[in-house]
């Protein structure tokens, strides 16, 4: 009896303690599920700051060179060259300048008679340094007329006594915008090889005179671009020292057919900059995914280069490994193959045939799975929200499929960024938009020398 007791007493307590111990183990679980939860938030939030951080190194100082390249496109053939392709072109005989003769009558090494005789002919091509400038003195004559009460001159007088000719003009804009020269470093150029002072002042006082008159040339070229059956946009930072504070930026706008290309510089990232642009344009815009260019009327195709940059950095990433890099390696190459297919029925005869096919594989490739990680699934919605803006060039023809274009115009400016990191104010950046606009686009169309010439 006492045992049974014991037994009973016993099996009371450790049915009280079994219930404590279940629902200690269910608030466990529970608890385990929520740290799994947030343990795997963590790990995907920081996988994601990696990605970032390995962004803006590569952003600060540069690739490194020892990183593997996950495309297996084969490389183009090698073209032999010829002999013929290392020696410069012979000149014109227009360009010949001079001739010189070098007559031989014995040998320079035992000075003996010759048996025979032959000519050979090469050419020198050299500059004059330092060139002497030109000084050209005007005297003017000029009478007063009672009649009217007016000083009448041979020709119009200039307001000051020295002035700079055309040619000076000229080659310091070329200087300035072509050549990305900073005033000092015109300065030293026009000192060395003309032995010219010129100012600061003066050579702002120049840009903006030659901007002023090139800006009708700057309004047609608006119109030219405006009247193709595609435009390429896109934009970059540009700061003003003088201004609201506010960050300010550079739009281009490219010709489809032309390149020929429009800048507006200091501006704000806002759609009215896209829309000034585009004015009454029917054109298909090319452009990256900024949201600014969405609210566009314009049919509209969206950067394919883009996406395929994105996708080889992350395959390329070395913050990644294991799965979830290959999978990032496998998205990769999936969508080159889209790209390079898109590119395919873009040329062909018959582009549109291929349009279903291509969005069929297109929405495949957008679809996110659990394992992507979150820069992955990022671009991958970022495909399938929009993903018939990414066949638009099929719909048109002659309309590219990535908007490289707009980026190698901008490339020009953004080295010049680097020079003089931006414009002194809104007046300024306007005077080098028109001024870059015009002699960007005459580079592109081989004018330029006509330009320097006052052709």
């Amino acid at each position: 009896m006492i045992e049974l007791r014991n037994l009973r007493k016993l099996y009371g307590a450790q049915k009280v303690r079994i219930k404590k111990l279940e629902t200690q183990i269910t608030l466990l679980k529970q608890e385990n599920r929520e740290l799994r939860a947030h343990n795997a938030f963590l790990t995907a939030t920081v996988s994601d700051l990696k990605l970032q951080m390995e962004e803006l190194r590569t952003m600060v100082f540069g690739r490194k060179r020892t990183q593997v390249d996950h495309d297996d496109t084969p490389p183009p053939p090698r073209v032999p060259r010829t002999a013929d392709s290392y020696q410069r072109p012979l000149p014109k005989d227009s360009d010949i300048t001079k001739e010189e003769h070098h007559p031989i009558d014995t040998c320079t090494h035992c000075h003996g008679a010759f048996s025979k005789r032959e000519d050979a002919t090469y050419f020198e091509e050299d500059i004059p340094l330092p060139q002497r400038k030109t000084v050209i003195k005007h005297e003017v004559e000029k009478g007063y007329c009672p009649a009217c009460r007016r000083w009448s001159a041979g020709i119009s007088l200039p307001t000051a006594t020295t002035i700079f000719g055309k040619n000076v003009k000229r080659y310091v804009t070329y200087l300035f915008v072509v050549c990305r020269q900073s005033y000092s470093q015109i300065q030293d150029i026009l000192v060395h090889t003309y032995a010219l002072d010129i100012s600061q002042g003066e050579i702002a006082n120049i840009l903006r005179k030659e901007g002023n008159c090139l800006r009708s040339e700057y309004e047609q070229l608006k119109v030219r671009i405006r009247g193709e059956p595609s435009v390429h946009l896109d934009e970059t930072g540009w700061h003003l020292f003088i201004g609201d504070g506010y960050r300010r930026y550079a739009w281009t706008m490219v010709g489809g057919q032309t390149a020929e290309s429009v800048f507006v510089l200091g501006k704000t990232r806002g759609k009215g900059n896209a829309e000034d642009l585009l004015g009454d344009s029917e054109a298909v815009v090319i452009s990256d995914d900024y949201g600014a260019y969405r609210a566009l009327p314009n049919p509209h195709q969206l950067c394919c280069a883009h996406i395929l940059r994105k996708l080889c950095d992350l395959a390329r990433s070395g913050e990644i490994a294991g799965a979830v890099h290959d999978r990032c390696v496998l998205a990769y190459h999936t969508f080159a193959g889209i790209y390079a297919d898109i590119e395919a029925a873009r040329i062909s005869e018959t582009p549109v045939l291929r349009h279903d096919a291509l969005l069929k594989r297109l929405h495949s490739f957008s679809a996110v799975d659990p394992a992507d990680c979150a820069k992955l699934a990022r671009i991958k919605k970022q495909v399938g929200d929009r993903t018939e803006n990414y066949l638009t060039c099929l719909r048109y023809p002659g309309v590219a499929a990535d908007n490289n274009a707009a980026e190698r115009s901008l490339r020009h400016l953004v080295l010049k960024r680097k020079v003089s990191f931006g414009s002194l104010s809104e007046k300024t950046a306007d005077t080098l938009a028109v001024l870059l606009s015009v002699l960007m686009s005459l580079k592109r169309r081989g004018g330029l020398r006509n330009y320097l010439m006052g052709v």
